[in-house]
C-alpha cells in the first residue's frame, strides 16, 4: 500500500531535530496499523504538486499547517485543485488541523479564524452515530492547538465528532472514501509541550497556558483514532450512523 504524504508545512529548526518532520510523525502514528503501507512525501509548502498520476498511489493525506487556507500562498490553489482531482478520482484521502481545513474548503465549507481565539490541549471528543462507527463508542480524547476552525461544513461531510470548543472536529465524507480531524493524533505529548512553550512555541495566554498544560496529564487514545482512519485509508466501507 502506498500513501503519498502532502506536506504544508515544517515543524521548524526548534522541533524538527527532536521531534521529525510532520511526514515523519504521520508516519510513526499509521505504521501501527497500517503495517503494509509505505510512505511517499510531496512538499507541497515549497512548490510540489499532487501527483499527476494519482494511480501510483492507494492514499493521500495531508498535514497541518501554520499557513490558512483563506492565505494568498502560490501553493494553497494548486493543492485545493489536486484535492479536487483526488476526489473525482474517488481515491482515499485523509486530513489534519490545517488538511482537515483545506478539504472543508476544497469541497464546499467555509474556514475562518475562530472568535474564541486558541484552542489548545487535550480535550475529550464527542462521537456522532457515524463517529461511533468510525472508531467504536465512547469519547475520544485528543490533543489540539488551532486557531482556524471549520465554521460551515462541505455538503458533502458527515461530522464524526465535537466538542464545544470544535463544534464541526471532524467529518467522513460521504461520495468519496475520506476523513478529517481538527485535532492532531499524530503528535505527541511532548511534541505539543513544545508547541505551546516559549520562546519557540505559541504564546498563549497565561490562563489558556497553564490550563493546557494541565490538561495533558488526561489520557489519550492516537492509536485508536489511527485505527478509524486506516478504515478509509484502506478504502474499507463504513456502515454510517
Amino acid at each position: 500500500m502506498k500513501i503519498c504524504i502532502l506536506e504544508t508545512d515544517t515543524t521548524g529548526p526548534a522541533f524538527e531535530p527532536v521531534h521529525g518532520s510532520y511526514a515523519d510523525m504521520f508516519s510513526r502514528w499509521l505504521a501501527p496499523v497500517l503495517p503494509e503501507a509505505r510512505f511517499t512525501r510531496v512538499f507541497i509548502a515549497e512548490g510540489e504538486t499532487v501527483p499527476e498520476d494519482l494511480t501510483a498511489f492507494d492514499a493521500f493525506l495531508v498535514t497541518g499547517s501554520r499557513a490558512r487556507v483563506y492565505e494568498d500562498r502560490p501553493w494553497i490553489a494548486p493543492l485545493i485543485a489536486g484535492l479536487q482531482r483526488i476526489a473525482a478520482a474517488r481515491v482515499p484521502l485523509a486530513g489534519v488541523c490545517f488538511g482537515h481545513q483545506v478539504m472543508a474548503h476544497a469541497f464546499g465549507g467555509e474556514v475562518r479564524k475562530s472568535p474564541d481565539g486558541w484552542v489548545a490541549g487535550r480535550h475529550d471528543h464527542d462521537l456522532t452515530a457515524t463517529g461511533a462507527a468510525v472508531f467504536g463508542p465512547g469519547a475520544l480524547p485528543a490533543l489540539s492547538i488551532h486557531q482556524d476552525q471549520v465554521m460551515v461544513p462541505p455538503p458533502r461531510a458527515e461530522r464524526l465528532f465535537s466538542t464545544a470548543a470544535s463544534p464541526n472536529g471532524g467529518f467522513l465524507y460521504t461520495d468519496f472514501p475520506a476523513i478529517s480531524s481538527q485535532a492532531h493524533p499524530e503528535v505527541t505529548l511532548d511534541f505539543l509541550r513544545a508547541l505551546i512553550t516559549p520562546p519557540d512555541g505559541v504564546r498563549l495566554a497565561e490562563d489558556l497556558h497553564a490550563e493546557a498544560m494541565a490538561s495533558l496529564a488526561g489520557p489519550l487514545d492516537q492509536q485508536r483514532i489511527a485505527r478509524g482512519f486506516a478504515r478509509v485509508l484502506r478504502g474499507e466501507e463504513i456502515a454510517r450512523g
